[in-house]
């Protein structure tokens, strides 16, 4: 396949805005990209964009994905690649998440990859994949021993002494111990009860690779190197040993929810690395990833969580709780200060007033009975403290020492803002 044509957003940008970067200037491009209000987004491409003032943008997602248009269906001569407005340090802030277990099962929520379609060779997208999915791995690895370890019956071949189990395998038996003439002893094909299973060689084998990626690629975030070592400590027991067929082969019981996803996670990390250690070790990496978006407003929501639970553990702080129409990010309550925070993955609110419209989201909130009920503010006339939290690379990266109400919104009763500063990618 001849390289393909690249067309390259922003977050947030238009595509007015973008077409100057595109290295194709035929704009037919355009035209077969413009598509009725009515139309599935995702009829054309997976990474959230959308129509806003009748021209096509992008969101607040970023990654990369083969154009798909309603005439050509899917094209693998071109793709759309959106890049971050700001240089974060992705890795370090799910890092950051996976510290929290209540938080880290939401990580799921934050990408997508899609390892049916064919990888795009990528040349102009700094961003790795796989580290998104050695973190989730191990957030779903982590409950999985804190439930115990799955067991299930385990095929055995043994050379028994003086003793059978199960069926003699006659063709073994004739040629370890009748031959050699080991009277004593009994080839023995049988089965046991335990967590030597293939399900959990599975998750060890892709564990070892895991860590060996982090051995190379990974130093810097220690936190996810030691936790890789203390999960790997619970596999002490089982073999790595499982074969390519018996990787295919393997599947869990639905009742087992962890398992499943760790499972069907545990196979495609194994494919990202070709089954092959020396690309687990390699220094550089395949540059060609499949289709993959990453939800920065979800991932700085989950990140904001993970500070307020650090800083605040006193509080109350409630996730996503409210009614099936509004569902505030945060629910705060202290022993003096009921308050609703919102997370707006907008930089621009640093030096701008926020938009009527989260403006209007967060008074919505702050007016709905179950949500009141929750706060428990049972008197009709107080007006309850709304907070957006939003990224400022001039403000501290925590919220120790500091008001959550830091900075009043002027124009509007009891709003407030404050920015939190995102880790940065080292380069």
């Amino acid at each position: 396949m001849t390289n393909p044509l690249t067309y390259p957003f922003n977050e947030q940008q238009p595509l007015s805005k973008a077409q100057e970067k595109w290295q194709d200037k035929d704009d037919s491009w355009k035209h077969k990209l413009e598509f009725s209000k009515s139309q599935k987004i995702h009829e054309i491409v997976n990474l959230g964009l959308s129509y806003f003032n009748n021209e096509l943008c992008a969101s607040y997602y970023i990654g990369i994905d083969w154009i798909k248009t309603k005439e050509e269906q899917q094209d693998y001569t071109k793709y759309l690649i959106v890049h971050p407005k700001i240089e974060i340090d992705y890795i370090g802030m799910f890092v950051h998440c996976l510290k929290h277990l209540e938080i880290s099962k939401f990580l799921k929520e934050t990408y997508h990859f899609d390892f049916k379609k064919t990888a795009i060779p990528i040349t102009d997208f700094d961003c790795e994949l796989t580290p998104f999915m050695i973190v989730h791995f191990l957030s779903l690895v982590d409950k999985i021993t804190k439930q115990g370890l799955k067991k299930n019956y385990i095929v055995v071949e043994e050379n028994l002494n003086s003793k059978i189990k199960g069926k003699i395998k006659f063709s073994q038996q004739l040629k370890k111990n009748i031959t050699v003439k080991r009277e004593d002893r009994v080839y023995c094909h049988f089965q046991e009860y335990g967590v030597d299973c293939l399900e959990n060689r599975l998750l060890k084998k892709a564990m070892i690779f895991i860590q060996r990626y982090s051995n190379h690629h990974l130093t810097q975030y220690k936190e996810l190197i030691q936790k890789e070592n203390r999960l790997l400590s619970y596999f002490d027991n089982i073999s790595e040993e499982i074969s390519y067929s018996e990787i295919k082969r393997v599947k869990v019981n639905a009742l087992y929810k962890e398992y499943v996803e760790a499972i069907d996670l545990a196979k495609k990390i194994l494919q990202r690395f070709g089954y092959s250690y020396k690309k687990a070790d390699a220094r550089t990496i395949d540059k060609a990833l499949p289709p993959f978006w990453i939800d920065m407003s979800k991932l700085f929501e989950l990140y904001v969580y993970s500070l307020l639970k650090e800083e605040y553990k006193d509080c109350h702080i409630e996730y996503q709780k409210g009614t099936k129409n509004q569902i505030p990010d945060f629910l705060f309550v202290s022993d003096n200060e009921k308050m609703i925070l919102d997370t707006k993955y907008k930089p621009q609110y640093k030096t701008n007033s926020p938009e009527i419209e989260d403006v209007r989201q967060l008074s919505g909130y702050a007016r709905t009975v179950k949500i009141r009920e929750k706060l428990s503010i049972k008197d009709e006339t107080t007006i309850v403290d709304c907070v957006i939290i939003y990224p400022d690379d001039e403000k501290s990266n925590n919220f120790i020492g500091r008001k959550l109400k830091e900075e009043k919104i002027d124009g509007f009763t009891k709003f407030y803002k404050i920015g939190m500063k995102l880790p940065i990618k080292i380069l």
